[in-house]
């Protein structure tokens, strides 16, 4: 705990002071593109990091002296990265010059550091399946996938650093097992150095945005300290292999598969595999109405998920070569859902109304099947629950050719706080369902802007007689039969019929 409280002060301490100096002189991340984004905002994330793992370097060299000239190794490879991607921040440096940077301390982390990937553990009859001359191209392969992985998949507030400290605590686990002081330290320091960051990336308790991000000079840093525990520690050395190199792949699982994903899905359309696009696993959680926050926590679990699984399966002797094969029967899965993004979203969307949350997109609440006769004790219940609380507007609409007395309304609120708005739309749903729930017919939902990225039909193949009744019920007409706006402390009936 003492080791991650440091890493965590030294973190936050530089994040504070970089943001203070970034605003001052204009080093931030201007929105526009395809960011998602819509303020300045610093990305120095990799400050505090690099400060984490500059401790953590220091902590190494004076207490376990055994560790030897590889701590520096480590720490040169971690501060070209800082510099090359804080470069990249801000000039948007060519992908060939940073590939090839990445192969340099690669190849310094090789020969320099002693750190290759020299076999693929006991996957064959119970021997070590050895690389020989392919442990170096292997060993560069990987080590660039996993920095540009990390990077790719730092798209919204908080997930890269949230997947990072979460598979760095589960590596600590295994490597405290296995008995290594100065590893388990190392990295608890580090893991404390991104919930530094994280202090100032995520969003909570009332923060809408993040004030800073980790930018690439962080995440290079962090895929590249990734790289060389996940090698080292799947080797045989002087100690007992901490985890097997097939461990590595869960430990590692939601950046390796969202960017593989991502990747053969552009080639698998004909595209450039480097071309920008929003198919990310982020992406479509919060095309299916997720808010960012949450989007973060769903994926922090699931690589908590699969990193247990790995380290699970290991503890309990399971054969590699079936965790092998597992591994590629989740990447196959998830590859198949990625592939069809508009069949996920519809499913991400139905099961967020399972668990009651608040779609993003809702900008109100819908009612089916209101009496119109009780239309007005209906408004009186809304300015009485609703209005001393939250500026709403209520329609009442008649669907043209039912002849039944059953109509429906819409409650839209008005406000451009989005965080607010959910908070009153969920509270809304409950009173609503609370004060005419029993009523026959009635039914209580939310109700999301119509766009056509929020239509479940955008994009999917269905049979013409469907297409038709689609259309169908898309171009429906409704007749306005009740108005009513309301001004907090002050509703007013503005007509009726």
């Amino acid at each position: 705990m003492s080791l991650f409280l440091l890493g965590l002060i030294v973190s936050a301490v530089a994040v504070y002071y970089s943001i203070q100096a970034s605003h001052r002189f204009g080093v931030v991340d201007q929105p526009g593109g395809h960011k998602a984004h819509d303020t300045v905002t610093p990305f120095v994330g990799g400050v505090g990091i690099l400060a984490a793992m500059l401790t953590g370097g220091y902590v190494i060299s004076q207490y376990f002296p055994s560790f030897g000239d590889r701590i520096y190794v480590l720490l040169g490879g971690v501060l070209v990265l800082f510099i090359t991607g804080f470069a990249d921040d801000i000039l948007q440096l060519n992908y060939k010059i940073r590939f090839g940077i990445q192969a340099a301390v690669g190849l310094a982390m090789v020969f320099l550091g002693g750190v290759e990937i020299s076999d693929l553990g006991q996957l064959l009859s119970g021997d070590l399946l050895s690389l020989g001359y392919l442990a170096v191209p292997i060993t560069l392969l990987a080590t660039i996938g996993a920095i540009n992985a990390l990077n790719m998949i730092d798209g919204i507030d908080g997930l890269s650093g949230s997947l990072s400290i979460v598979s760095l605590l589960l590596i600590a686990l295994a490597v405290y097992i296995s008995g290594d002081p100065a590893y388990f330290s190392l990295i608890v320091i580090i893991a404390g150095g991104v919930a530094g960051f994280l202090c100032f990336n995520l969003r909570y308790l009332g923060w809408r945005r993040a004030r800073c991000f980790m930018g690439d000079n962080g995440s290079m840093q962090l895929g590249f300290l990734f790289a060389w525990l996940l090698s080292d520690l799947s080797q045989s050395n002087e100690s007992v292999r901490a985890i097997t190199p097939i461990t590595t792949l869960w430990l590692f699982a939601v950046p390796l598969i969202d960017t593989l994903c991502v990747m053969l899905r552009r080639m698998w359309m004909g595209r450039s595999p480097f071309h920008a696009d929003r198919n990310h696993l982020h992406h479509l959680f919060l095309r299916a109405g997720f808010r960012v926050q949450d989007a973060v926590l769903v994926l922090a679990l699931v690589q908590f998920c699969f990193g247990a699984i790995g380290l699970l399966g290991m503890y309990a002797g399971v054969d590699e070569l079936v965790m092998l094969v597992a591994f590629v029967v989740v990447f196959a899965v998830c590859f198949f859902i990625v592939l069809r993004p508009w069949r996920l979203v519809p499913l991400l969307r139905r099961i967020h109304r399972l668990l009651g949350m608040t779609s993003v997109h809702a900008v109100g609440v819908h009612v089916a099947g209101l009496p119109e006769h009780k239309l007005g004790s209906f408004a009186d219940m809304l300015n009485r629950c609703i209005g001393p609380h939250v500026d709403f507007r209520f329609r009442a609409y008649h669907t043209e050719g039912n002849a039944g007395p059953a109509c429906y309304g819409v409650i839209q609120l008005l406000g451009d706080d989005q965080d607010l708005t959910q908070a009153h739309i969920s509270r809304i749903i409950a009173v609503l369902r609370r004060e005419i729930g029993r009523e026959p017919g009635v039914k209580v939902r939310q109700f999301v802007d119509r766009k056509e990225t929020h239509d479940r039909r955008v994009g999917a193949k269905y049979r013409h007689s469907e297409r038709r009744a689609g259309d169908r019920r898309s171009a429906g007409n409704a007749a306005l039969i009740y108005r009513l706006d309301s001004a907090a402390g002050e509703p007013s009936v503005v007509a009726h019929g």
